[in-house]
């Protein structure tokens, strides 16, 4: 007999089939991206225009994320790298949900109901990830997944938004180290883990 309990859990399954296991979740944040985009208009009426531009850092990163994960470019890129299977795609896709859209998330939420200064959080994923895109292409002399909407797109909206929220708050440079300290933190975590799965021996099972 169907529960509802057991209707969800199917409902999840099914959800993480579609999403990780068929490798979805790319298109659909890109689909996602203009939806969002739309709707941020809202903050202007509203008068607040630096809330639009931390609002704005998601549809950015769907489209972004588009470019590194369709057709799973950026994990194959990260095999030539790291060695196969660094990643496995629930890891990939956890980090890029939990570690980006939840991230974006909480900060736009903090930015509206404690503080404006916490909007730097998303920013800084945003300005920072371009960063490491950027270098990255230089060191290795080549175009990497993620570096073209990482100029085109990442540099622009995360800088007039890094722009805004200065004239509207005063944080000091301590604020600014620890904003750009978490997202930093991020990225060698996610470093690190790659690495060890790969000098662990353990092959992350592919899905």
């Amino acid at each position: 007999m169907m529960t509802p309990a057991n209707g969800i859990a199917r409902g999840f399954r099914a959800a993480r089939r579609w999403l990780v296991d068929e490798w979805n979740w790319p298109a659909a944040g890109l689909l996602a991206a203009p939806l969002l985009a739309a709707i941020m208009p809202v903050f202007l009426v509203l008068e607040q225009p630096s809330l639009f531009w931390i609002a704005l850092q998601l549809p950015a990163y769907l489209v972004h994320q588009a470019e590194e994960h369709i057709g799973d470019r950026f994990r194959r890129h990260l095999d030539t790298l790291l060695g196969p299977e660094a990643l496995s795609r629930p890891a990939t896709f956890f980090i890029n949900s939990v570690g980006v859209w939840g991230v974006d998330v909480v900060a736009l939420l903090l930015a509206a109901f404690v503080d404006l200064s916490y909007g730097f959080i998303a920013i800084s994923l945003t300005l920072v990830n371009a960063l490491v895109h950027i270098l990255a292409g230089i060191a290795r002399r080549e175009v990497n997944p993620g570096l073209v909407t990482a100029v085109t797109l990442f540099l622009p909206v995360g800088g007039i938004a890094w722009w805004m929220l200065e004239r509207a708050t005063a944080l000091g440079p301590a604020g600014h180290l620890g904003c750009v300290g978490v997202v930093v933190a991020e990225h060698v975590l996610i470093v690190a883990w790659a690495l060890r799965s790969r000098g662990s021996g353990v092959r992350l099972r592919r899905t």
